[in-house]
């Protein structure tokens, strides 16, 4: 049974405890392996084959390319920077991929964890991660978690769904079921329903 979120006596009898319980949990949060599979799709179209002819293994993208908004990308969503010693058309290891992503995403969660103060469940979370590394865990996600911090959970889907949405509404249906129902199919493209 999960501890108690509060206790309160309902009148002065001090044998009238009412205890509030919740499935959800409180921090801190990490992202799921689901979460990071989750994110790869999102990320890359395919958790292992090819994607617009590079190779993609584990969701990441080994060959840096230009992405959509014309940044330098390479891995899982890594936008390239000076420092990285990478240019278009590089190739990197698994390895280092796998390095680049975990500082990218130990980001994303750390402003969630540091920002959101209400109870989530783990796909609620891994949603939100989700959107924090894609819309910027700055101030990319000030009105969501000024949102989630209310604690009106049946009200964030739809909130999801339009939320810094244009262009990618497609993934923000996705992080909107993922946090409504915890499935984790980040499949999308052509004839495949959301």
């Amino acid at each position: 049974m999960p501890d108690a979120l509060a206790t309160v006596l309902t009148n002065t009898n001090p044998n009238s405890c009412v205890n509030v319980q919740s499935g959800r949990l409180c921090k801190p949060w990490q992202l799921s392996n689901d979460g990071i599979a989750f994110m790869a799709v999102c990320e890359s179209g395919v958790l292992n084959g090819t994607y617009m002819g590079m190779p993609v293994v584990d969701g990441m993208i080994l060959k840096v390319y230009v992405d959509s908004k014309g940044y330098p990308t390479v891995g899982f969503g890594h936008k390239v920077i000076p420092s990285d010693h990478l240019h278009v058309g590089d190739a990197i290891s698994v390895e280092r991929a796998r390095e680049l992503s975990k500082i990218n995403l130990a980001e994303s969660g750390s402003a969630i964890n540091r920002r959101v103060h209400v109870p989530l469940h783990q796909c609620e979370y891994d949603a939100l991660v989700s959107m924090a590394f894609n819309a910027g865990s700055g101030h990319g996600i000030a009105k969501l978690v000024d949102k989630i911090n209310t604690g009106e959970y049946a009200a964030l889907p739809a909130y999801i769904r339009t939320y810094r949405a244009r262009g990618i509404e497609w993934r923000r249906a996705l992080e909107a079921r993922l946090f409504e129902t915890g499935n984790y199919d980040a499949r999308h493209g052509k004839g495949i329903a959301i």
